[in-house]
């Protein structure tokens, strides 16, 4: 037993001391940290500097707008220059949009922060990615599940410092956020001579005309989007996608919302560190579960748990309108994580399961333009009923909205286009990104 442990303990110290496996983790670490601050708070500083609901849902909107237009091509560049550029590009991006923040009294400077931030997403996942197949050639889903544990890890150090700024320390929103903007540009000024990168010269693409290689990228990619959607075996996929990214973007905008405003409203009245806190504990727990909803997945194929989750989904949407309770909030809010992030995991991995081999890296760049594309969605048409009907209509609709398009799912998979349990995971495939 002795010598056993000996040598698990020598693996595990050899694996943490090879700069190159280290390296995504840490990386996954401080994106995650300063994406949780921003994603958290940046519509509660919308509020707070007086812009309207309609606006404020075009801005949050625009994060995944712009991903709709980047990602593909950004991610296909990283194949010319490397994948550094890139990442501390992204973080780069990350820590001026927190700077931003800091210095907005008007919503066009929180505008150009959510331009920053998409422009940062869209330059640093593809590129972590990417960076973890290179490194890592035979294990690739053991190192991506360090990474996401790096990236929970981010989540929770992001929602801890915000919880003790703004409970303990009273500092208003705004001294959060130039705070956290500091903290993530030296975490990556240090990571950036720590990582070493990660793609060959030799393999390369074309560097000669990198601005020309971008614009073939753009030129290219809604033809190639176009191939992949068209085939009927994936279509359900990205169909079920875009209502999981509709509900998940809707709770990342609104949630923080319904907690602070006050019970004259409609809302629970608690104060802004209350997000920080329920993020906190919801990232705390979930980061030892994960292994399990893979595992569910693995058991169960697609349309069962993907069906399970989503209706789980709706249930708690509604569940929040009704219970005023911090602890039952804490409760609904796990429930709701863990039943999206299963989804997601289904939606990852059956992509990988049903794409041709050699289609398999567009049809998952075309899961991505996916989720941004029912993640705009979701904040362009509900804050309009946010505007009119107040932040509890708003989450009853919601709910309405996604079990209405549960049941057409429902419909299409089991009636109409019936196909047996999806085959086990292949978790070298799996492509996993946190909500933020």
């Amino acid at each position: 037993m002795r010598k056993q442990f000996s040598t698990l303990s020598l693996k595990f110290r050899d694996y943490f001391l090879d700069r190159r496996k280290l390296s995504p983790v840490l990386l996954g670490v401080v994106g995650v940290f300063s994406l949780s601050i921003f994603g958290s708070y940046v519509g509660l500083h919308l509020k707070d500097i007086g812009t309207t609901q309609i606006v404020i849902g075009v801005i949050l909107a625009m994060r995944n707008i712009y991903q709709l237009f980047l990602r593909v091509p950004l991610s296909d560049f990283s194949q010319k220059v490397g994948r550094k550029p890139l990442l501390f590009s992204g973080l780069f991006c990350y820590s001026l949009a927190l700077f931003t923040l800091f210095l907005a009294n008007h919503w066009i400077l929180v505008f150009v922060a959510t331009t920053l931030i998409a422009l940062g997403m869209s330059s640093f996942w593809p590129a972590l990615i990417s960076y973890i197949a290179d490194v890592e050639k035979d294990d690739v889903g053991k190192l991506q599940g360090k990474t996401f544990q790096g990236t929970d890890l981010g989540s929770i150090l992001g929602s801890l410092v915000a919880y003790l700024l703004i409970k303990l320390l009273k500092l208003p929103l705004q001294n959060l956020f130039g705070i956290t903007a500091l903290a993530s540009f030296i975490a990556g000024i240090f990571l950036f001579f720590y990582v070493p990168e990660s793609l060959d010269v030799t393999i390369r693409g074309d560097t000669q005309s990198k601005i020309r290689g971008l614009f073939v990228s753009f030129k290219s990619m809604f033809s190639s989007l176009a191939i992949v959607s068209k085939q009927k075996n994936l279509m359900i996929v990205y169909f079920y996608q875009i209502v999981l990214a509709f509900l998940e973007y809707f709770m990342t905008a609104f949630f923080p919302f319904l907690i602070t405003t006050s019970v004259e409203l409609g809302g629970k009245g608690m104060p802004y560190e209350t997000v920080a806190l329920i993020m906190w504990i919801n990232s705390g727990v979930l980061i030892f579960f994960k292994p399990l909803f893979g595992r569910v997945i693995d058991k169960f194929g697609f349309k069962l748990p993907i069906t399970i989750t989503l209706s789980i989904c709706a249930l708690t949407i509604w569940s929040l309108v009704i219970v005023n309770s911090l602890f039952v909030i804490v409760m609904i809010y796990l429930i709701y994580s863990a039943a999206t992030l299963t989804s997601y995991i289904a939606t990852n991995s059956e992509t990988t399961r049903r794409a041709k081999v050699a289609q398999r890296g567009l049809a998952v760049g075309a899961l991505g333009f996916y989720l941004s594309a029912g993640r705009s969605l979701s904040t362009l048409v509900l804050s309009p009923v946010w505007r009119n009907l107040g932040i509890i209509p708003l989450f009853k609709i919601a709910a309405c909205v996604v079990a209405i398009f549960i049941v057409i799912l429902f419909i299409l998979t089991w009636v109409v286009n019936p196909t047996k349990k999806s085959a086990g995971i292949n978790k070298k495939t799996l492509v996993d990104e946190p909500k933020t």
